[in-house]
């Protein structure tokens, strides 16, 4: 079992690894693609990878084809970029942050625009 210190340091290491991955990606479905956060698990062997991108809900499916596509050679890349023991699963999920907080700001000018009549 690793320490949370270590977690955070391998998590933030794959986040790094993987964000320049899609940089040099020859797949266009990753151009603006943004990895938000990676969570860990304490033996280090699966990685929660979030992840965020502009454009449309069928971007976003697009998107996640792509990761789901790409998953054995992301693992692979993070195999030879990391120096640990197992490299970790990696399972990918979009970051829906975004969204909430634009929704929460489009309901709260809803509410001040009802306010002023």
């Amino acid at each position: 079992m690793a320490n949370q210190r270590r977690m955070h340091r391998v998590a933030e290491r794959i986040r790094e690894v993987l964000a320049i991955e899609l940089l040099h990606a020859n797949d266009e479905r990753f151009q603006l693609v943004s990895i938000t956060r990676v969570m860990i698990t304490a033996d280090l062997r699966e990685a929660k990878v979030y992840w965020n991108v502009s454009g449309s809900s069928n971007r976003r499916i697009e998107v996640e084809n792509a990761f789901e596509k790409a998953k054995g050679y992301f693992r692979s890349s993070l195999s030879k970029k990391l120096d640990i023991k197992h490299t970790p699963s990696l399972t990918f999920f979009y970051d829906d942050t975004l969204d909430t907080v634009e929704e929460v700001d489009r309901l709260l000018a809803e509410v001040r625009t009802r306010e002023l009549e």
